[in-house]
């Protein structure tokens, strides 16, 4: 649901009259790349498995090995019988501020092999797709061969977290996501503009390498206007940045070294089939081969 018309760019107020037209155009041009993104996506992934050979294929195949004993302990009481929220996050969680939490996520050895594949990879002069709208380097996990892993990882690990941190954005069930990385340096992104996310429920996690800077700060959800609940969060490799996916936030001005995260956007299609979190109207929907936006027809 692209909740976009002629309306829209004069709404928000961003540009003068005279902008409109050239805004209006900017807008078109998007959403005809998203009604064409299945395809789009489809080339890239092909043509990637091709012709990339990669360099740690191990972590490609998702295991549990590869994951902090912390939080596999987290995930396992999830899933026990009766667990609560509270009892969750006191014996585990690190509270960063309201609904916002962190803990040790990947191991050591998983993150490295992982940042040398994405620096691997960055090498090669491959057509992908851009992860975001707001963000240029990085790349979608459809696109890169890691979405079975991801799949799996939200199937025995997410998943379960989200239902017990948030189950009114959990709904009946996780039944759709969108994952990708994000680089950030000094000769790349630096930072990113405050937003939201489009999902129900957010998994950063952060991979390394060694920086300063760059801290992610929120402030309040979509649906308020009160701003004082500021909170900010040093990205520590190897742990996990959870929070509401409509929680406003943005990234600070990296200082320093390199930065690289993978993005799990979680998504459940009876919180969103309710209302269009960017456009906040019932959803509008055209048909998709993939997981689009996460909507559904029931």
């Amino acid at each position: 649901s692209s909740g976009i018309n002629a309306e829209w760019p004069l709404r928000r107020g961003e540009r003068g009259m005279k902008d409109h037209a050239a805004v209006l155009s900017e807008v078109q041009e998007e959403v005809k790349r998203r009604l064409g993104l299945d395809e789009t996506v489809t080339r890239y992934m092909s043509a990637i498995k091709a012709e990339y050979q990669q360099l740690h294929p191990d972590i490609f195949s998702y295991q549990r090995s590869w994951f902090d004993p912390s939080f596999l302990k987290l995930v396992d009481t999830c899933r026990s019988e009766g667990v609560t929220k509270s009892a969750v996050i006191d014996r585990f969680l690190q509270t960063e501020g309201v609904e916002i939490y962190t803990i040790p996520a990947f191991s050591p050895e998983f993150c490295s092999k992982f940042v040398e594949e994405l620096d691997n990879f960055n090498l090669k002069v491959l057509e992908k797709s851009r992860p975001n709208t707001m963000n240029t380097s990085g790349v979608m996990v459809d696109e890169f061969g890691m979405l079975g892993f991801v799949n799996d990882m939200i199937a025995d690990l997410l998943s379960p977290v989200a239902k017990v941190l948030y189950p009114e954005w959990y709904g009946d069930a996780i039944d759709s996501h969108k994952s990708f990385t994000l680089m950030y340096a000094l000769d790349k992104d630096t930072e990113l503009k405050y937003h939201y996310d489009n999902a129900e429920i957010t998994f950063n996690f952060c991979l390394g390498k060694k920086f300063s800077g760059a801290e992610v700060y929120f402030t309040h959800m979509t649906s308020e206007q009160d701003e004082q609940d500021y909170a900010e969060v040093f990205h520590q490799p190897g742990a996990v940045l959870i929070h509401r996916a409509r929680h406003m936030h943005g990234t600070k001005p990296l200082l320093s070294g390199a930065r690289y995260n993978l993005l799990t956007y979680l998504r459940s299609s009876t919180v969103r089939n309710k209302l269009c979190p960017n456009c906040k109207s019932a959803p509008r929907l055209d048909p998709s081969s993939g997981m689009g936006d996460g909507f559904t027809k029931s």
